[in-house]
């Protein structure tokens, strides 16, 4: 439900409004409505009241719909205050690899626009049209509500992940490598994370670190990687034939290695080979009968990019630890009753980080790993 009023803490009328948020030493807003609202005029993006809508709670940034008299619907979306993870690109090279994947038909929406300044809302933004299509997280489209159609949705996902990476040519590749794609830097770094969490003892951090830095694959030609690509981050047509129509959330976006991407996938796919965690991007996948399971999703993955997928279960593996290290650092900020971005979240994390780390030694077949924790 989109709505002209403020709530007063996410979103606020002005910048007087933002200033007495921050003397009470509150969060920053994420929107400033009126000098939005008079910038969007100038800049001719509708006319009349400005209604507002948030789409998702991102860790990172803050995605929002907007709509003014005429039928104007535009998504503005900018990071949030503060420091940012070391893998979350800059907003210009989000813009960038937008428009590059735009280019190949890859499902990206159209950028109407970017605002550098940060005086109007407090940060830069850009402003993109409304990607068309359903999401599939907690239920299914109606009109795609049958086995054959789930199936074609487990199957779009895949192909459309290979799309990314055989049509994305090397040299626009190279144009977001953020030097992040080392896998042995990335486990040492989370190595290193890791051992500053204080809270509890959770003997899975240490095993699995160690295994994966012990096993680490050689390194691939580099691709497009999303980062976080998920069902969760997919839309699709409401009619058959299963179709996607966007793809979301690439502020994570690097160049890395090709089974990255399918790694996140099946490590975070909903399913009942596997226990629950808070990691499950969409829990239709494990509800309803039809969508495939974690290894059929590797075979058309396999199909589709004639690679070798024997070193899938390390990047499965290392989804889940990594993302592990991260939830304990969010749950550890709620004990030490710091701000969170969802508390019920972060709540879940305390039995849901164990059941993380089990669920990456079922990939790795690595021992020791146990669904618990111990204070220290």
């Amino acid at each position: 439900m989109l709505s002209p009023v403020p709530d007063g803490v996410t979103v606020v009328a002005s910048h007087e409004k933002a200033e007495r948020l921050k003397e009470r030493k509150k969060p920053e807003p994420l929107l400033i409505l009126e000098p939005l609202q008079e910038y969007l005029d100038e800049h001719g993006f509708g006319e009349g009241q400005l209604l507002w809508g948030r789409l998702g709670l991102q860790s990172t940034s803050g995605t929002f719909l907007l709509q003014r008299d005429e039928g104007f619907e535009v998504v503005l979306k900018r990071r949030l205050a503060g420091p940012q993870p070391a893998d979350v690109m800059d907003l210009t090279s989000e813009v960038e690899l937008l428009q590059v994947l735009r280019g190949h038909g890859l499902h990206s929406p159209e950028i109407l626009h970017q605002c550098v300044d940060p005086s109007i809302i407090g940060a830069p933004f850009y402003l993109s049209a409304v990607l068309p299509g359903e999401a599939a997280v907690k239920t299914v489209p109606k009109g795609l509500d049958s086995i054959e159609e789930k199936v074609g949705m487990s199957r779009r996902a895949i192909d459309d992940l290979a799309r990314i990476q055989v049509e994305v040519t090397a040299d626009e590749v190279a144009r977001f490598d953020q030097g992040s794609g080392d896998l042995r830097k990335i486990v040492l770094e989370t190595k290193r994370m890791a051992r500053q969490l204080k809270m509890r003892r959770i003997p899975g951090f240490e095993i699995l670190g160690d295994y994966l830095l012990e096993n680490s694959p050689q390194p691939r030609p580099p691709v497009i990687c999303h980062g976080r690509y998920a069902m969760q981050n997919l839309l699709f047509a409401p009619h058959a034939p299963a179709t996607i129509t966007g793809i979301f959330g690439w502020e994570r976006a690097t160049a890395g290695d090709p089974l990255m991407d399918l790694g996140y996938f099946t490590a975070t796919y909903a399913a009942n080979d596997l226990p629950e965690t808070p990691l499950d991007t969409a829990v239709v996948t494990r509800e309803e009968d039809g969508f495939l399971s974690r290894n059929e999703l590797s075979n058309v993955f396999r199909i589709a990019t004639h690679l070798d997928t024997n070193d899938l279960p390390w990047f499965q593996t290392l989804t889940l630890w990594k993302e592990s290290v991260r939830l304990e650092e969010m749950y550890e900020r709620l004990m030490n009753k710091e701000s969170v971005p969802n508390k019920a979240f972060a709540l879940s994390l305390r039995d849901g980080v164990p059941q993380i780390l089990a669920n990456a030694a079922h990939f790795s077949k690595v021992e020791g790993v146990e669904a618990m924790a111990h204070q220290r």
